[in-house]
């Protein structure tokens, strides 16, 4: 008994100097703000999370892992929910998506190591587009923005929920496609809306553009060749981010950081469902990759960037490639 009541003491003291064993759920949803309603909600989202905790200490576990996960706003997340955040939508269609559409004639060339777009001036900040999927509106924002900066010299943030109001070939919030929004604003709106007067709000509205809140024109955009990694680094040197389409599967939403390489969305019967734009490439211990920027906020994987691996086609990202070339 005297024995028991030593071993109480040395616990009690213990956990005085180091504190009670950490719960990770509760430090989880003190990080992420989460509050639920009530105590079977609670259970339910804990479920999710810990299901998620296991895949993330499994995958981090390998020695050999070229990319590793951590927890995020989306450990606690059902599929339908973690399904809002993506939108890509190819058109069945794509006669009038591609009408404006030319061939681009790149030489051959020697091309550099590496290419980073993400410090460069005319590169916006991440933005998030929230439980919406206008994945496919930021993607095709993105080189529209940049294209002009290096036009006019100045960055000037376009609107992307005027395409989710307006653009009348997608489905606003339900997803979209790239070009269909370039197709709609160099033909039908004449322009895009300056961001400041057509902010974003992540819900579908009535359409209230107007032609004197235009703050950038197109005047052309190109399709690349698919699955030709070289083509598309020279058309990044040249024109500027690309916008691509990829499938994305559950270890994408818990992407941390290095070289994305999972297989599971190289699986023929994935089919692209995210709108993400390539920024730049690079090569980390053997493993060529692209830079690529997502639309979650800075708080997702490498300050709102992953890393994929480049030059296999991962997740379908060099099937269907497109940019701007030209701006008024």
């Amino acid at each position: 008994m005297k024995l028991f009541f030593a071993f109480a003491i040395i616990a009690i003291a213990l956990s005085v100097v180091y504190g009670a064993p950490a719960d990770p759920w509760n430090e989880y949803k003190t990080k992420h703000g989460k509050k639920f309603g009530s105590t079977a909600e609670d259970a339910q989202r804990k479920k999710l999370f810990l299901a998620k905790d296991a895949l993330i200490a499994k995958h981090n576990s390998q020695p050999k892992a070229s990319y590793q996960l951590e927890h995020n706003e989306f450990s606690d997340m059902t599929p339908a929910e973690l399904s809002q955040y993506l939108g890509a939508v190819k058109p069945a269609n794509k006669t009038r998506s591609l009408e404006s559409m030319v061939r681009l004639e790149m030489e051959t060339r020697q091309l550099p190591d590496s290419l980073d777009y993400r410090t460069d001036s005319c590169l916006p900040g991440v933005r998030n587009q929230k439980q919406c999927g206008s994945c496919w509106a930021f993607a095709a924002i993105t080189p529209l923005e940049f294209a002009r900066c290096k036009k006019h010299g100045a960055l000037r943030a376009i609107s992307e929920q005027q395409l989710v109001d307006c653009e009348p070939y997608d489905y606003g919030c339900g997803g979209g496609w790239y070009t269909n929004a370039w197709y709609y604003l160099q033909y039908e709106a004449g322009g895009a809306a300056k961001r400041s007067l057509y902010p974003y709000t992540a819900t579908d509205n009535t359409c209230a553009f107007s032609s004197s809140m235009i703050g950038a024109k197109i005047s052309s955009y190109g399709d690349l060749p698919s699955f030709d990694a070289a083509y598309m680094q020279s058309v990044l040197q040249d024109y500027g981010p690309i916008s691509v389409a990829i499938a994305v599967t559950d270890s994408f939403f818990s992407y941390a950081s290095g070289v994305y390489t999972d297989v599971e969305c190289d699986d023929p019967n994935a089919y692209v469902n995210h709108a993400v734009v390539v920024v730049g490439w690079g090569t980390d211990n053997g493993i060529d990759y692209w830079i690529v920027r997502n639309s979650w906020g800075t708080k997702w994987g490498s300050a709102g960037y992953i890393l994929m691996e480049r030059g296999v086609n991962k997740c379908k990202i060099e099937k269907y490639p497109a940019t701007i070339l030209s701006v008024v």
